[in-house]
């Protein structure tokens, strides 16, 4: 039997190439959204980023078993009744993005303990000025907010910094790069030790609006806040108040509730914040990584029990 496999997003002929290549019962297809309806009845592995809107794709395409998403965010689809009360399989990519991800927020920490963003703009100003706060990482305390591929490869890049690295997940494990491990209950007195607070949780109804103004107040004045999870995990308009107050001493994001960031958010204005466009993930290997993830569980499939990425429906993630 032929599995047929739509990708909704444009794959290069090397990368369809490998796909082909990883077994000889495939037939490979690859079309935009609003051009796969030819290709619908057929499909039975189905291929897009998480934002890909499959909810009027999904009951033109009865054979699909499996659907595979190039992003680690699936919340979206989730929200699907095709998907989650269904038998379809659904995987994520889950481990491409530490290395990215992991540099981003050791720039976004290097930016603010350097004062590399005042030097740029005293440059802008041809201005000669002495750099006042300027500080090191090494010996300062981390607290990772969740301890996936993405928290663990962070923790890995700030051991190497000579930094103690706590980390709060909802059960304990042995992990090699931190100092302290903390359950869920113990948030608080986590965040309270810390001077950065980098938040890598999953989106699930249990995080939304997780951190506000009263996690806020339990940091340090002096810490600094990163989230490269998801915008909805961060109550923004507390974010900015925290700011605003110096209950925090500074904040960086590159998620958001609404992407792109609308031109009249408060977030634009706020005091001691660095704005990204959620690209902490992007990389010139993100596509060659995402795709060697989906011909492995390729190889495998359907054997569900040698695959990797599987997503409980019922928790999230």
């Amino acid at each position: 039997m032929t599995i047929h496999i739509l990708s909704l997003h444009g794959l290069s002929e090397n990368q369809q190439a490998q796909i082909r290549a990883a077994r000889p019962d495939i037939e490979l297809s690859v079309a935009e959204a609003k051009d796969c309806e030819p290709f619908l009845p057929d499909t039975e592995v189905l291929l897009a980023f998480g934002q890909t809107d499959l909810a009027p794709i999904l009951p033109a395409a009865p054979k699909v078993r499996w659907v595979h998403a190039l992003t680690a965010g699936v919340d979206q689809w989730l929200t699907l009744d095709a998907i989650r009360q269904s038998d379809v399989l659904l995987t994520n990519s889950r481990g491409i993005h530490g290395i990215p991800i992991a540099e981003h927020v050791l720039g976004m920490m290097l930016c603010h303990s350097r004062c590399l963003l005042t030097a740029h703009d005293n440059q802008q100003r041809q201005k000669w000025a002495a750099l006042k706060g300027i500080d090191e990482l090494c010996g300062k305390t981390a607290a990772i907010i969740g301890l996936g591929s993405v928290g663990s490869e962070i923790a890995r890049h700030l051991k190497a910094m000579d930094m103690r690295v706590i980390g709060v997940k909802k059960t304990k494990t042995q992990e090699p790069f931190v100092d302290a491990l903390y359950e869920n209950g113990d948030l608080s007195e986590a965040l309270s030790t810390a001077d950065f607070v980098i938040v890598t949780l999953p989106l699930i109804p249990e995080t939304i609006d997780l951190f506000s103004l009263p996690l806020f107040r339990k940091m340090k004045p002096t810490a600094g806040f990163i989230n490269v999870a998801r915008g909805p995990i961060i109550n923004e308009a507390d974010l900015v108040r925290a700011l605003e107050e110096k209950a925090i001493g500074w904040a960086a994001l590159d998620v958001f509730q609404k992407e792109p960031l609308p031109g009249d958010s408060p977030l634009w204005t706020a005091p001691n914040l660095m704005i990204t466009p959620h690209h902490a993930a992007s990389s010139p290997r993100y596509m060659e990584r995402a795709i060697a993830l989906f011909i492995e569980n390729l190889r495998h499939y359907p054997r569900t029990e040698t695959m990797k990425n599987i997503i409980d429906k019922k928790r999230g993630y």
